[in-house]
C-alpha cells in the first residue's frame, strides 16, 4: 500500500465485516494513503499445519489524510463502517506508531515467531506421527530445527527429539 507522508494525519477506519480490504482499495482509489497490515501465523486446518494470512486488526485500517474535511468522505467509502473518534473527534494515530508497525512487516505483512517454548511447557504434536498428542517440553538441542519433548509411550515416559515446527501451544 501507500508510503508514509510525514506532514499528514493518520486516523483509524472501522470496516463493515470482513471488508478490510475493499475499504482500503476504494480509499486508495480517493487518492487516500490506506495502510492495512496483515499477520501471518500457523494454524492447524483439518489436522494440518497451515500458515493463515488475516489482517492484524480484523475490521480496522488506516487511512492517511490532509485536514478534518475529507472525513465525511471517508466515512461514506464503500467498506467502511466509520472513524474511530474520541469526543466527537476523529482519533488521531501517532505517525510513530505507524512507522512502528511497518518496520516490523515486508510488504505490508507481519510473520509472528511461534513463541518460545520452555522447560516444563505443554506442547501438542501438529503433525507426523505423533500428531495430536501431547507432550512436555524438555529442551532444546544443538540443530535449532529440532528439540526434545517427553511423551508418554506405553505407560513410560520417553524423551523424543522432534522437529520445532510441528509443535504448538494447545488450543485452551
Amino acid at each position: 500500500m501507500s508510503d508514509v507522508l510525514t506532514d499528514e494525519r493518520w486516523y483509524c477506519v472501522h470496516t463493515k465485516p470482513r471488508e478490510e480490504t475493499f475499504a482500503a482499495i476504494h480509499l486508495e482509489r480517493q487518492g487516500y494513503a490506506a495502510f492495512l497490515p496483515f499477520i501471518r501465523l500457523r494454524r492447524m486446518y483439518r489436522r494440518k499445519l497451515q500458515w493463515h494470512t488475516s489482517p492484524m486488526f480484523p475490521r480496522y485500517l488506516f487511512v492517511q489524510t490532509g485536514d478534518d474535511t475529507d472525513c465525511s468522505r471517508i466515512r461514506s467509502t464503500r467498506g467502511v463502517s466509520s472513524l474511530v473518534t474520541f469526543g466527537g473527534s476523529p482519533a488521531l494515530v501517532p505517525p510513530v506508531v505507524i512507522a512502528e508497525i511497518r518496520q516490523r512487516c515486508t510488504d505490508d505483512i507481519c510473520v509472528v515467531e511461534d513463541a518460545a517454548f520452555q522447560a516444563g511447557d505443554t506442547v501438542e504434536v501438529a503433525a507426523g506421527p505423533y500428531q495430536g498428542m501431547q507432550a512436555i517440553f524438555d529442551r532444546n538441542t544443538s540443530n535449532d530445527q529440532r528439540v526434545v519433548i517427553l511423551m508418554e509411550i506405553m505407560a513410560v515416559v520417553a524423551p523424543v527429539e522432534i522437529d520445532r515446527e510441528i509443535l504448538i501451544k494447545p488450543e485452551s
